[in-house]
């Protein structure tokens, strides 16, 4: 082979090689951007679960906060309605006493 020949050879592979090369610098970039684009999508993503499980905590603990008030007035109107069925209670006995010995008793009535 000539010189000249082997020359056109080496010179044809060093462009293809150097082609090849650009091609693969360009596919490297393209995938970087969609890989960055990926990332961005994934911490977008996180960050709206990381909101939604806040929300569903506020949420949470304001049912929470509700029942317990809830159950707080309804244990106060119990024991109203209990003080006052006792009261009754003893207030009717306390009659019934006076109705059976004839005396009224010597207790203050309550206010």
């Amino acid at each position: 082979m000539e010189p000249k020949n082997i020359n056109s050879k080496i010179d044809d592979a060093a462009a293809k090689a150097k082609l090849a090369v650009a091609r693969a610098g360009e596919k490297t970039s393209e995938l970087a951007r969609e890989a960055e684009g990926v990332a961005e999508d994934v911490a977008k993503a996180a960050e709206k679960g990381e909101h939604r499980l806040q929300e569903t905590a506020e949420k949470a603990g304001h049912a929470i906060k509700e029942i317990a008030t809830k159950v707080v007035h309804a244990a106060q109107e119990t024991t109203q309605k209990v003080l006052h069925g006792a009261k009754e209670l003893s207030s009717k006995a306390e009659h019934r006493s006076e109705e059976l010995t004839g005396k009224p008793s010597n207790k203050p009535k309550p206010s």
